[in-house]
């Protein structure tokens, strides 16, 4: 007898219809809101910026939620224009920044004072060296016999030039960080492990 053919099972494919998110995708109120809160805040948070937006107070559910929503294509290029704008209208840019830091790395304080040694009004001192004043510091004084008169004394704090010089460096990749490596150490606790297991036989 010959045997029977086995009876074929068709198996049925399930497709589940996948959202497409297409770069034409109009953002809803609360998302385009979502983006401005995020460039509006100097630290970018974006956890941050969920909860202050969609009012949720539970820090891990907006953690998840952000990096949910902070995924899509659609946010992320509408940041990105937001970003653009901001840096067109206060004329941020990669070059300007390093220029900063450059005045605040390359000032000469002598430039601050007069011939006799003493700080210069504020209006007399150079524009690009003024924008390295971190801040100025007024005290007035009443002087005279009958206090009549009024001294002024003016301090100025000057930024750091180490840090802001180490700032260049780590950018333009000069410093190279170098680790001391003790080589006698693993040799030795070889040697104590090949000595212990040859003990034990």
């Amino acid at each position: 007898m010959g045997k029977k053919p086995g009876k074929t099972v068709k198996k049925k494919t399930v497709k589940r219809k996948v959202k497409k998110i297409t770069a034409e995708e109009p953002l809803s109120a609360k998302e385009e809101q979502l983006c401005r809160e995020f460039v509006a805040d100097f630290a970018e948070n974006q956890v941050r910026a969920y909860m202050h937006v969609y009012g949720t107070k539970n820090y891990d559910s907006a953690r998840t939620e952000s990096s949910k929503i902070f995924a899509n294509p659609n946010i992320k290029k509408r940041i990105k224009e937001l970003r653009d704008e901001r840096n067109k209208r206060l004329e941020i840019s990669g070059d300007r920044v390093l220029q900063e830091i450059a005045k605040l790395s390359f000032y000469d304080p002598r430039r601050f004072f007069d011939a006799d040694g003493r700080l210069k009004p504020i209006d007399e001192i150079n524009p690009d060296d003024a924008a390295v004043i971190s801040s100025i510091e007024t005290y007035h004084k009443i002087v005279g016999e009958e206090q009549d008169g009024v001294a002024v004394l003016t301090k100025i704090k000057l930024p750091d030039k180490g840090s802001n010089l180490e700032r260049l460096g780590k950018y333009f990749k000069l410093f190279t960080d170098k680790k001391e490596v003790d080589l006698l150490q693993p040799l030795n606790i070889t040697i104590k492990k090949f000595y212990r297991s040859k003990k034990k036989k």
